[in-house]
């Protein structure tokens, strides 16, 4: 049971950033901090503060629809990532006298992964990373006026390589990855209190980023964040009755190559990128790469009609299927959101 005033006093902070960028390694060893929880990728707080932002009593059937959308939305790997639905709707009942929409939010936070696995006694500071939260800064500074945001990246050609061999994207084509990578960026560049890793220091010396972010984020580094695979084997072993064993396959494998970062560490061919694509990414992703910390070399090329039509074209490719699509998204109600999740999950496995 948690006071009103112990969850007002709880901060929450965002992890910003694009894929293959080493943000599900990250998470997995700041969750091993016993004072740190970092949610799995679920945008309800955004998604949720129209329909009950403005709530200031909650009863029973209230709470009841609140659950029942946070579980209908929820986007991938509820069974695995968070609270039992009947814990979790015991947890709201209880501090329903003390709710409004930020302690809702903060109580959702603290329920994900499951309490036998780790202690939320001691939480003190809250984690989201998240991916659509950089293209929604005005909601989100809004809604969470004093959060601080951790901006993780990677070099560009280096990112958008990984991401192709991975097919992870609408497109795999250099040109849209990269303006995927560049809008990402020069968006989460204009956030408030930002504090800048990349893929490349990270995966080079994790112990020292990680005490370098828990001092960011207030909190005292621990060893058992080094101790990452064993955290989340532990989480999966108490969680296999809720899963099939298809699953438990498929999340293992990811978890094997996300924890296996040598291979990464020394990798260095760019092998999905032609030369002259290379360059044109270099020179147009420049300005943002330096204000990354990237020292990558300025190119002194011009670029001819057919290569500035292609760019151009990808990048309203990108603009349709990241700002404009999440933005049109975000507006949806909860109603049809519902519906559009209740299709989609006929054809997931």
């Amino acid at each position: 049971m948690w006071r009103s005033d112990e969850l007002d006093s709880l901060p929450i902070h965002f992890i910003l950033c694009t894929e293959r960028t080493g943000s599900s390694l990250l998470t997995t060893m700041l969750n091993m901090n016993s004072s740190l929880i970092v949610a799995s990728e679920e945008p309800f707080a955004l998604y949720f503060s129209s329909k009950y932002g403005k709530i200031l009593h909650w009863n029973e059937r209230r709470i009841n629809a609140y659950v029942d959308d946070f579980f209908s939305l929820f986007e991938k790997n509820a069974a695995l990532y968070f609270e039992h639905k009947d814990r979790f709707t015991q947890c709201l009942m209880a501090h329903a006298p003390i709710l409004n929409y930020d302690r809702l939010i903060k109580l959702t936070y603290l329920n994900f992964y499951d309490g036998d696995i780790k202690n939320k006694d001691s939480i003190k500071v809250i984690l989201d990373k998240q991916m659509k939260y950089v293209f929604h800064k005005e909601e989100i500074t809004r809604l969470f006026p004093s959060a601080s945001f951790l901006i993780l990246t990677r070099d560009v050609l280096k990112n958008i390589e990984a991401k192709a061999r991975r097919g992870i994207d609408f497109f795999s084509h250099p040109y849209y990855l990269s303006n995927v990578w560049k809008l990402t960026y020069e968006e989460a560049l204009r956030f408030p209190r930002t504090q800048i890793l990349s893929f490349e220091t990270f995966i080079s010396d994790p112990e020292a980023a990680l005490k370098t972010l828990n001092a960011f984020w207030g909190v005292p580094y621990e060893s058992a964040q080094m101790n990452h695979q064993a955290g989340f084997s532990a989480l999966l072993a108490h969680r296999s009755h809720l899963l099939s064993p298809e699953f438990i396959k498929k999340i293992s494998d990811f978890h094997r190559g996300i924890l296996d970062t040598e291979p990464r560490a020394t990798q260095i061919a760019v092998e999905t990128i032609s030369q002259k694509q290379q360059g044109v990414i270099l020179k147009q992703t420049h300005e943002t790469s330096m204000l990354l910390g990237f020292a990558n070399p300025t190119i002194e090329m011009t670029l001819n009609p057919w290569d500035s039509l292609s760019w151009n074209f990808y990048r309203m490719l990108a603009l349709l299927f990241r700002p404009y699509l999440w933005s049109m998204y975000r507006l949806f109600p909860v109603r049809l959101k519902r519906i559009i999740r209740r299709r989609k999950k006929q054809y997931t496995p």
